[in-house]
């Protein structure tokens, strides 16, 4: 496990060697349109995340900036696609799970290589994450849900966004001695219809993807996963304060490029992220769908992600592994 997260760290921190007409590319990168890829859907929090920076950096660099969504297999789609494009004039905005979860997870053969073929320019944000119940189920906190589940055993459904969401509902229904049932689903919309209808009594994913429902009063939240309690929900305690601390996780969402990518190109690009990610109104903007602006050099991203794969490598030789998955 260890091995791997230092192979991590080297490879992403090695670099390497400024190719010829390097200081040109410094200057002159992006000559074009820029396509940024992510793998996810059009509406979700790390879509609107990559959009928000990428019509800023367009901005900075004077010229265009689509994105495009490659969703699916938990984002090893757009991973792949962004992979094998080979493009430079193209740009990686992803979430962890296709990097940090997937290469320990995954029953397939993956299509790239997570250390050797990107290149961690910066991270953008940090989703809050949370475990909300069903209003239907009658639990309003963490201590009666705890009370109603281990009541009746085996009696309540359980499901999650993929990744992180899922890595670590797992272990904390593990830590806490939770017998329930997990219940899979292909896409967020109909999890979330059932949860409000009382069909699953918990869910787990970012608040911005659960923001509906609480709007609305068909969930409440009954833990955060952050280190620091979130704006949105200041009186739901955190895992770590609920006794779970090894559940406590940075999901980050963050820009990558290809291997090719010239370090001086990527440096310049992460301070130009950091000069947005400083932008007040950027900051209230995300704020209100439950994601926090984390930006950061190169090489600290490179630690984070490394931390990040020892992390989840950790939880799954404790857990056994994902649900159908052990």
């Amino acid at each position: 496990m260890r091995n791997f997260a230092h192979a991590i760290v080297a490879a992403f921190l090695a670099g390497v060697a400024l190719a010829p007409g390097a200081a040109i590319a410094q200057t002159q990168w992006p000559t074009r349109t820029v396509k940024i890829i992510t793998p996810q859907p059009p509406g979700t929090g790390i879509d609107v995340s990559c959009r928000v920076f990428g019509d800023k950096l367009s901005q900075k660099w004077g010229q265009p900036v689509i994105v495009e969504n490659r969703p699916g297999a938990d984002g090893a789609v757009g991973v792949g696609a962004f992979v094998s494009g080979g493009d430079d004039h193209s740009l990686l905005c992803s979430f962890g799970a296709p990097i940090t979860i997937l290469p320990f997870t995954t029953q397939s053969k993956l299509s790239y290589d997570p250390v050797n073929d990107l290149k961690p320019i910066s991270p953008i944000v940090d989703f809050v994450q949370v475990f909300a119940a069903s209003s239907t189920f009658g639990a309003n906190d963490l201590d009666s849900f705890l009370k109603k589940v281990r009541a009746e055993p085996g009696k309540y459904n359980w499901s999650s966004t993929q990744g992180i969401p899922l890595l670590l509902m797992s272990s904390f229904l593990r830590s806490a001695n939770l017998d329930m049932a997990y219940v899979p689903y292909t896409a967020l919309s109909p999890a979330l219809q059932d949860l409000g209808q009382g069909r699953i009594q918990v869910y787990a994913t970012s608040y911005a993807s659960m923001s509906p429902l609480l709007q609305s009063n068909e969930a409440r939240i009954v833990l955060v996963l952050n280190g620091e309690r979130a704006p949105q929900a200041p009186n739901i305690p955190t895992a770590k304060e609920a006794g779970y601390p090894q559940l406590t996780i940075v999901s980050f969402n963050g820009f990558f490029g290809g291997r090719a990518m010239p370090d001086v190109v990527r440096e310049r690009v992460a301070k130009e992220i950091q000069e947005i990610g400083k932008e007040q109104e950027i900051g209230k903007r995300l704020q209100n769908l439950g994601i926090a602006i984390r930006t950061s050099s190169p090489a600290e991203f490179s630690k984070m992600i490394a931390e990040q794969s020892a992390t989840v490598q950790s939880i799954l030789k404790a857990t056994g592994g994902l649900p159908g998955q052990k």
